[in-house]
């Protein structure tokens, strides 16, 4: 097995990127800390959704919905596909598989990611199934899940 050693892109360049792709959002970075705001809607019929990530550099990023909140099928049907459904913090691939690594763009790799979370989502709020692949794991998992 061949272990390839990416470049952690810093996070100017992730601003800059996410600036030029959606310039209607608001990004901020603090205390090595980025924080992106948009609106997606991810597809023509689709609701529109208020998300916020947070990526510190070299770690995983997060990302939560800020509104709609969230609706569940039924009474008692868990959304198996975040980490807090309190806090509305998605699952957007396995960590442990190492899907993401900073040497990758947030603007290219996880914005496709929420859409397409968002995406499955509205299907299984409609039809019961989920068909966004992954794991389910459950709700309230610790950030290395």
């Amino acid at each position: 097995m061949v272990t390839i050693k990416s470049h952690i892109i810093n996070l100017a360049v992730q601003k800059g990127k996410l600036q030029q792709l959606f310039p209607a959002s608001s990004v901020s970075i603090s205390a090595n800390v980025l924080t992106w705001k948009h609106t997606l809607r991810p597809s023509p019929l689709g609701e529109e959704y208020q998300v916020k990530m947070i990526y510190k550099l070299a770690q995983s990023p997060n990302v939560f919905v800020i509104s709609p909140q969230l609706r569940k099928r039924q009474k008692g049907d868990d959304f198996n596909h975040v980490y807090d459904e309190g806090k509305q913090w998605l699952c957007l691939y396995y960590k442990k598989a190492r899907e993401w690594n900073s040497g990758m763009l947030l603007a290219d790799i996880v914005v496709p990611w929420i859409s397409e979370w968002l995406f499955h989502y509205e299907i299984w709020s409609v039809t019961g199934k989920w068909n966004g692949g992954g794991i389910s794991h459950g709700t309230a998992k610790g950030i290395d899940d």
